[in-house]
């Protein structure tokens, strides 16, 4: 009998193993016809690693590193992406040296870059599966919301990128899912892991540190809990080693450039005569719903003439990234019409289950991870229109700034199944 019940339960996990392994697949192919230089995001330029050239963007940034073996050592704001925080540069530079070393030459050994962002996406994929798991345990009730995830076109995107957005998704994804398990079975060894994958997360990228807003509020959350059952010091210790762990991590970039070169966080931005300049049209044009014209040619271009709404641009490049196809036929216009539309659709009903079912699930009895998913998501949301504001381009639109929303969204398609966290 026992043995029935655990092939029962072993064939249903094959189908989510089968979703996972295609995923890989699918971007091993991707990365094989996606050249280094193709749908990129602030590529930049390389020449020869034996130069001693200094040259702009991310391609550029890795290739330093490559021929000084430091990081700059002059004003990071000063060439273009080089202000970015170092740590995907430094893996990045790792696979293209070791690959040079071995014989590939150039410039075909720049394609070796996309190695690590692949390997990033993929564990991005099993991850997603465990935090899935942790809301769940019908396997079967969890093919889709993963297959949601794991073929998510923005997603397999970025695996055939060069820059740092998917190993801050893959890490902000681990914090999501650490923080869960810490919720449940609050342990000093879960919050270590959470310390460094936070840490890493924002040495990766800044925007990674929009997941350290619910984590805070769980934690805070779970301070409180712990004083009244007069366990105070002892949490409040664990929190300072937390503390400890991730804030020189995670700012010591940000440290470095205060220190030698006086610069504060930000981002070197164009200007209001650029073509991606947004400010130009009314506030509502540019948060309101997506309009008609979006629908009738549902591709991206930088250009904000062409489309200045950013919830458009936001679900143009999650699905077709930034092409701008001029010769499709009608036929495949007419496809990509449809799945824009099915896009806004999914998306809408996301945004709706992802405020509504948290507060059920607070309501029933999980007071931190419904607080978590609730707070999680509208920090995603609420950052993104502030990043918009403060940076009002259409580049400042794309998917790449809020793909964690993606991860909440699956999670909200799953069925219910409250377990309550006594909290």
């Amino acid at each position: 009998m026992n043995e029935k019940i655990f092939t029962k339960i072993k064939n249903k996990k094959i189908i989510n193993y089968i979703i996972i392994a295609f995923s890989f697949v699918v971007r091993f192919i991707y990365i094989l016809q996606t050249n280094v230089g193709d749908r990129q995001h602030d590529l930049g330029y390389a020449t020869l690693l034996d130069d001693g050239l200094v040259n702009p963007g991310h391609l550029g940034y890795i290739e330093y590193l490559v021929k000084f073996h430091h990081l700059p050592d002059f004003d990071p704001f000063s060439i273009f992406s080089y202000y970015h925080p170092p740590l995907h540069h430094i893996i990045a530079a790792f696979f293209l040296e070791t690959a040079h070393n071995l014989g590939i030459e150039e410039p075909g050994v720049y394609e070796v870059i996309q190695i690590p962002t692949l390997i990033y996406s993929c564990i991005m994929v099993i991850i997603a599966y465990k935090i899935l798991q942790f809301f769940c345990k019908d396997e079967c009730k969890i093919s889709i919301p993963l297959a949601f995830v794991a073929f998510f076109p923005g997603f397999i995107y970025m695996t055939g990128s060069i820059n740092n957005d998917m190993l801050a998704t893959m890490l902000s994804f681990l914090c999501i899912y650490l923080t869960l398990i810490w919720i449940r079975e609050p342990k000093f060894k879960y919050l270590i892991l959470m310390a460094l994958s936070i840490g890493l997360g924002i040495i990766a990228k800044p925007t990674a540190a929009v997941i350290a807003c619910p984590m805070a509020l769980v934690m805070l959350m779970h301070f409180i809990k712990e004083c009244k059952n007069g366990r105070a010091f002892k949490c409040f210790m664990q929190y300072v080693v937390f503390a400890a762990i991730s804030l020189p991590i995670g700012l010591s970039w940000t440290v470095r450039n205060i220190i030698l070169y006086s610069e504060t966080p930000g981002i070197p931005s164009s200007n209001a005569q650029s073509n991606q300049y947004l400010w130009n049209y009314p506030i509502n044009e540019i948060f309101g719903m997506p309009i008609k014209a979006s629908i009738h040619f549902p591709f991206h271009s930088e250009n904000s003439i062409y489309c200045h709404n950013a919830w458009s641009i936001l679900f143009k490049t999650s699905v077709f990234a930034e092409v701008w196809p001029e010769d499709i036929s009608d036929g495949w216009l007419f496809l990509c019409r449809l799945l824009f539309v099915l896009a806004l659709a999914i998306g809408i009903l996301c945004f709706i289950l992802c405020i509504v079912l948290p507060i059920l699930r607070i309501r029933q009895g999980e007071t931190l991870v419904g607080t978590f998913l609730l707070s999680g998501y509208l920090t995603v949301v609420i950052t993104y229109i502030m990043f918009v504001i403060k940076y009002p381009y259409t580049c400042s639109c794309d998917f790449r700034y809020v793909p964690t929303a993606i991860m909440f969204a699956a999670v909200s398609l799953l069925p219910r199944n409250i377990t309550a966290d006594n909290s």
